[in-house]
Parts: structure tokens; C-alpha cells; sequence
């Protein structure tokens, strides 16, 4: 046993996930920390709108990169995987431009609040993000990924702050540091955009036309099943319900998108390596340490959650947020599994297993479906239960399917 430890920390795959966890882990975690401060000068209704205006900005900005940015990681050419991010940026600008256009004819005829009309700003920063978040993974220069995150998350705080008795603050907060993450991206990338050839990026578009036909419809019923319950509690339950829930998931979505996300996205790239070498000995390799990791560093981390989340809630964010903290108890279980599998799941895409992939998500998304409309009916802790055995269920089949295609001769 202390050989496999001591192994798995001198791998270079376990030194460069660490590295992105430093960065990821103090963007992600600043603005839990300041927390305690946010929920004592916005509402629990402030948090629940934004909870929307980043499910909504989510969810079109996968529909406005095609997923592509999935495959800058691929190319053994540097010049094919720029030309991946031209394709991207036209795909976003374009879709970004259309959203805005149907928000400005809806508001004709429906009163919208005022942020839906910076959706698509908010869109295409995201996508930004996005290529930035590959490109450098893809060169391997993790400290300057580490200080994009650093930065944008600070100045997504101060912003907060600084529009404190704005109603809006927060989401004003999440659009200024993703406006950060342009002004990178275009200080990064612009010299490459003075020449684009269209006739290179449409057969790239060919060539990696797998993302957005079957990569992309799956992970958008995948990404919508994961905001169901955001959209399900605004219709049914309390706005301070809605609330709760979206200040709980900040919590658990934290150590989530810190430390699986940094092993995933190392994980992903150490993958894609060996499979250009041809080298499947090392996948299964690489897929078993990583597995090993999650598994212990989301015991360490979710079961405290599980048994003292209500006690800590209250430490941290007042006797107001006691329902937080219960929901934070009741999701912790599921957010156990989901930090473990989550990460791997990109073993489908290397494996070229995209069918796998889709039909799973497919089915993923029907059944996330069903039990909220089923689960509406129930309390919310009913609800919230019937979804952590579902999580539970779904997640647990989808790590033997990937387990199953890394074996498979």
C-alpha cells in the first residue's frame, strides 16, 4: 500500500493535477469563504436569481461552442487546434448574437428582469473560458490557467461587493469576471485570428463532427438534468428554498469543480497521450490511480459534510441558513459519487466510445426528469432524497460502463 501511495504522488499526472488544484481550489472556494459576508447583504432570493442566470448561461453556452473544446486537446497539429478555437469563437459570437435577438423580441411581448438581457455576454465569455481552460491544459501551462481562475475570482468578489445594494450585484459579479476571462482570451489569441482560413476550420468542423452531433445534445440533457433542480424549485417550492438550495449546492459544487475537475482535465490530456501511442496498458493504469484518488478524497471530504452539514452551516452562515446546511446533508451523498465519476467519464471520448456516452446521458435525462416532476408532488427533503438515490444508481452505472470500455480487448 505505501509503494501505490508513494507512486501516486511522484506521477507526473498527480503533480500536475495537483498544480491545477491550487488555482482551481482558491477560485472556487474564495467565494464560499466569503459567503458568511454575500448571505448577510444579499437575500436568498438574490442567490436563487442568480442560480438561474447561470443555469440559462450555462446551458446555451455549450450549444454555442459545439462542444469543441473538447477536441483542441486532440490534434497533434498546434495549428489544427488554433483553428479549433477560430471555429469556436465564429460558432460562439454567432450564437451569442441570435440569443440577444430573441431576448429583445420575447421582451415585446413578456416582462423579463432585466439581467436575462446580459445572457448573452454572459454566454460568450463562457465559451472563452472554455478554450482558455483547454488551450492551456493542452501546452501544459497549468500556473497561467492557475492565475486566470485566481484573478477572475477575485474580481468576481470585489464586484459583488462593490454592487452590494443592487439587487443584481451578484449576477453583475459573475459577468465582470467572466469580461476578465475575454480580455484574456483575446490578449491571448488575437494575432492568431489575422489569418483565418474558413476552408481549414470547415473540414475541422468535419473532422470533429462527433462533439456537436452526439457529444453535444447528450451532455446538454446531462447539464439540464443537473440545473432540473433549480428550474423544478423556482416553479414549485419558495423563493427561500430556492435559495437554500442554490447557497448548499454552492458548497458542494466547490470541492467538485476544484479538485475532480484539476485530475480530470490532467487525467484527460495524460489519456489522450496514451492513446496516440497506442499504449492501453497506461489507460488502464492512469483510469485505476485516478479512481483511487477520487475515492479518497471525496470520502475525506463529503462525509463530515454528510453528518455535520447542518452544524456547520449555521457556524459559517447564520441561524438563517439552517435549511442550507440540512440540504447540504441530505446531497452530500450524491455529490460523493458524482466527485469520483465525474472526471473519468472522459475515457468514453478518448476510447471514441461516443454512443456509450449519449445513450447513458440520454437516459440520465429522462429519469432526472421524471422524479422531479414525480418528486414535485413531495416535500423538499422527500424530493431531495428520491434525487441522491437516484444520483447514487445512475453514476454507479455509468463508472461500469467506463470500466468496462477500458477493459475491453
Amino acid at each position: 500500500m505505501r509503494e501505490k501511495v508513494k507512486s501516486l504522488i511522484n506521477s507526473q499526472s498527480i503533480r500536475n493535477s495537483f498544480l491545477l488544484m491550487v488555482g482551481t481550489g482558491i477560485s472556487q472556494f474564495a467565494p464560499v469563504l466569503f459567503s458568511p459576508l454575500l448571505t448577510r447583504i444579499y437575500s436568498p432570493a438574490d442567490f436563487g436569481n442568480l442560480a438561474i442566470f447561470m443555469a440559462f448561461s450555462v446551458i446555451i453556452g455549450m450549444c454555442a461552442s459545439g462542444m469543441y473544446e473538447y477536441a483542441i486537446v486532440l490534434p497533434e497539429n498546434e495549428k489544427d487546434a488554433l483553428n479549433i478555437i477560430k471555429l469556436i469563437t465564429i460558432l460562439a459570437l454567432s450564437i451569442s448574437f441570435l440569443i440577444g435577438i430573441t431576448i429583445v423580441l420575447l421582451s415585446l411581448f413578456l416582462k423579463l428582469d432585466f439581467f436575462y438581457f446580459l445572457v448573452p455576454f454572459s454566454v460568450f465569455f463562457i465559451a472563452c473560458y472554455n478554450v482558455m481552460s483547454y488551450w492551456f491544459n493542452r501546452v501544459r501551462k497549468y500556473k497561467t490557467l492557475n492565475m486566470i481562475k485566481i484573478f477572475q475570482a477575485v474580481i468576481l468578489i470585489a464586484a459583488s461587493f462593490v454592487f452590494y445594494n443592487n439587487k443584481n450585484g451578484l449576477i453583475y459579479g459573475f459577468l465582470i469576471g467572466g469580461l476578465f476571462c475575454f480580455f484574456v482570451y483575446f490578449f491571448v489569441f488575437y494575432k492568431h485570428f489575422r489569418t483565418i482560413n474558413l476552408q481549414e476550420i470547415k473540414i475541422l468542423s468535419v473532422t470533429y463532427k462527433k462533439f456537436p452531433i452526439l457529444i453535444l445534445p447528450s451532455s446538454l440533457m446531462n447539464t439540464v438534468s443537473s440545473y432540473a433542480p433549480v428550474f423544478f424549485m423556482k416553479k414549485f417550492y419558495s423563493t427561500s428554498q430556492l435559495g437554500s438550495f442554490s447557497m448548499s449546492s454552492r458548497v458542494l459544487t466547490a470541492p467538485l469543480s476544484v479538485i475532480s475537475t484539476a485530475i480530470g482535465q490532467v487525467y484527460f490530456k495524460n489519456l489522450s497521450d496514451y492513446s496516440n501511442e497506442k499504449n492501453d496498458n497506461l489507460i488502464k493504469k492512469t483510469f485505476l490511480n485516478s479512481t483511487y484518488v477520487l475515492c479518497v478524497l471525496s470520502a475525506s471530504i463529503f462525509l463530515p459534510l454528510f453528518f455535520f452539514g447542518e452544524e456547520l452551516s449555521i457556524i459559517v452562515f447564520g441561524k438563517a441558513w439552517r435549511q442550507a446546511g440540512q440540504f447540504i446533508e441530505i446531497i452530500a451523498l450524491a455529490s460523493m459519487v458524482k466527485f469520483i465519476v465525474s472526471p473519468l467519464s472522459t475515457i468514453l471520448i478518448v476510447k471514441k466510445e461516443l454512443n456509450k456516452l449519449a445513450k447513458w446521458q440520454t437516459v440520465y435525462f429522462c429519469t432526472t426528469m421524471t422524479i422531479f416532476i414525480v418528486g414535485s408532488f413531495y416535500s423538499i427533503k422527500t424530493l431531495l432524497w428520491i434525487y441522491v438515490i437516484h444520483e447514487t444508481v445512475l453514476y454507479g452505472i455509468y463508472y461500469y460502463v467506463m470500466r468496462k470500455v477500458v477493459y475491453q480487448k
